[in-house]
């Protein structure tokens, strides 16, 4: 079942708590006071917590959170209540300005924003990490919590805070509506968390900076989540992101690792037809058949690769993909393997008409 009142929320960060074992050794979370304009009449400048920890405040240990009047609560797990594995994984996407959704986010009011009866596709609003190309997922890092030092997520944090930055958290509101949770990836669940499992509902933190214009998305899964979902969010793998994460340099079977798409193209015909096409790069050491292979865009239109499509060893080539319209202003392109799982995806964004005759090349 899905988790509820699923949505976003556009605001300013203003402050944040951490909390440690000592404070809850169970289920910690990173506390992240934010300001969205909605409550002018709440001088929260004023109140004890504030005074006391003010606006740029590192972590602290004491007493659980608190409700602070005039500003809203995001409570972001930093430890899995999981206790046979405990670990978070963590990505960054530092130039997430390439992903579409961008220019819907700028369109949105500041406050809670339901997402709840959104589109569940790649490049609308609704975040799904297997499906909506949001990072790469081999860059993923296994976090145990309470090290020494600062968390990973603080300095990113804390920098968002001195530079005014403005973010959007996706996850479920607090029935009391004053603050915003599971902003984490919430599918592929195990034991008794199975019953949140959906797609295009997980939780994620984007930051846009002012100054520069760029935008940063963090995004946290549990270590104990499957790494591949069905339809309704639930596990059809026995991987774990630990294992998989563990494995990448190792493994030359692994479904991530083996395909990649290298550039997305469409060339203007005097004909004025346009041809589409996309150049997939095989990065394993023994020849991969793509027959029954897919090509998908955000719209859902896929097409698949010729019956007789391979990739050779460490080689690359270019396919048509005719049915497959690629818009020339952001869109998603997705490689999906004969049996139904996501080999690699990638996004863009682009002012309008850039795209048109023209490439996008991907990083890797």
């Amino acid at each position: 079942m899905p988790i509820n009142d699923y949505g976003v929320w556009r605001a300013r960060p203003v402050m944040y708590k951490f909390e440690h074992d000592a404070d809850d050794n169970v289920s910690p979370h990173l506390s992240l006071y934010f300001d969205d304009g909605q409550e002018q009449n709440e001088d929260y400048s004023s109140t004890n917590e504030f005074r006391e920890h003010g606006r740029h405040k590192t972590h602290h240990r004491g007493p659980k959170p608190v409700e602070i009047p005039g500003l809203s609560r995001a409570a972001i797990n930093i430890k899995s209540g999981v206790k046979q594995e405990s670990r978070l994984v963590f990505w960054a996407n530092r130039n997430f300005k390439d992903n579409p959704m961008v220019n819907k986010l700028a369109e949105l009011p500041s406050g809670f924003n339901s997402l709840k009866h959104a589109d569940k596709a790649p490049g609308g609003l609704r975040l799904d990490f297997i499906r909506g190309n949001l990072f790469n997922v081999n860059w993923g890092r296994l976090l145990p919590h309470d090290t020494e030092g600062p968390n990973i997520l603080e300095p990113e944090v804390q920098k968002a805070i001195d530079q005014k930055a403005e973010i959007y958290l996706f996850g479920e509101r607090f029935n009391t509506e004053n603050g915003i949770h599971n902003i984490h990836m919430n599918q592929g669940n195990c034991g008794k968390w199975t019953s949140d499992d959906s797609i295009f509902q997980d939780g994620g933190l984007l930051i846009k900076y002012p100054t520069s214009g760029n935008w940063v998305g963090i995004f946290l899964g549990f270590a104990g989540q499957a790494v591949h979902t069905d339809n309704c969010g639930h596990a059809i793998s026995l991987e774990r992101w630990p294992n998989y994460l563990s494995s990448t340099s190792k493994r030359s079977d692994l479904i991530e690792t083996s395909v990649s798409i290298d550039e997305a193209s469409v060339e203007q015909h005097p004909s004025e037809t346009r041809r589409r096409s996309v150049t997939l790069t095989n990065r394993t050491d023994h020849t991969i058949p793509l027959s029954s292979w897919k090509i998908k865009n955000s719209a859902g239109q896929a097409q698949k690769l010729p019956a007789n499509a391979e990739l050779k060893a460490n080689s690359t080539n270019v396919f048509d993909i005719s049915h497959v319209d690629l818009s020339n202003i952001a869109d998603t392109v997705t490689l999906i393997n004969e049996k139904g799982l996501k080999v690699d995806g990638v996004s863009y964004n682009s002012h309008p008409g850039k795209f048109q005759g023209q490439s996008v090349v991907f990083a890797h």
